[in-house]
């Protein structure tokens, strides 16, 4: 019994011991990262930097540096900060004219807790910076912070399940994009041809396309043969 006693506070004090440098080993870790590379990045900092360089006419750098702020660590990223930045980067791409990725960050703006008229409202009391785009963009934003509006992303995601739940597929085994039968995957493009409707006068038979396309090239060679008349007989 005393021999296990022993034993066991032998253990302890050697499982302390392992686990106290460890601990020493994290911090001195942390103080050499913080060394070589510097404390880590503030987030507030950052949003009043890239704000200054978006006024100075440097909208990329200015946007660079929003993302910057964006990618630190949820610790140091406080929510109205998050909404702001997110609100810079939206405002910087519809000045690029990169509406799709400027939806992106309204949607995320949103996501976050930020409404789209309440931010606009920070934007002309000087709050939140300006945003500066053309009046197109600014009327897509707003169709799209309402809700008439749908990303190209979204578009596309409706009509693969249109597409799939009519072709029944996207269950298991199957590829996504494949009919049931077993073909190569359908492009987005495809898929937007699929959903063409053809009007009900006309015919979609091979022999009436035939006739179509005959048609059309007679008058094809008909127009030119009467415009080349019609120029030689001016040049005369």
């Amino acid at each position: 019994s005393r021999r296990s006693d022993v034993s066991l506070s032998s253990r302890v004090r050697s499982s302390r011991a392992f686990v106290a440098p460890r601990g020493r080993v994290a911090g001195r870790a942390s103080l050499r990262a913080t060394a070589l590379f510097g404390p880590p990045p503030d987030p507030d900092a950052l949003l009043q930097e890239g704000k200054a360089l978006y006024a100075s006419g440097e909208r990329m750098q200015g946007y660079k540096t929003f993302e910057k702020a964006l990618r630190a660590d949820d610790a140091s990223l406080s929510l109205p900060t998050r909404q702001e930045l997110l609100y810079s980067c939206m405002c910087c791409n519809a000045a690029f004219g990169d509406v799709e990725t400027a939806k992106q960050f309204l949607r995320d703006m949103m996501i976050a807790g930020m409404p789209f008229d309440e931010a606009m409202a920070y934007g002309g009391s000087g709050k939140f910076m300006s945003l500066e785009s053309s009046a197109q963009m600014r009327n897509q934003l707003i169709k799209f912070a309402s809700g008439e509006m749908k990303s190209q992303g979204t578009v596309q995601r409706e009509i693969f399940e249109k597409t799939r739940a009519e072709t029944g597929t996207g269950s298991l085994g199957g590829s996504v994009g494949a009919n049931p039968v077993g073909q190569k995957p359908q492009r987005m493009g495809d898929m937007d041809l699929m959903n063409l409707d053809i009007a009900g006068d006309t015919s979609a038979e091979a022999k009436d396309i035939a006739k179509r396309v005959v048609g059309l090239v007679v008058l094809s060679v008909v127009g030119f043969v009467g415009l080349f008349q019609v120029g030689l007989q001016f040049l005369r």
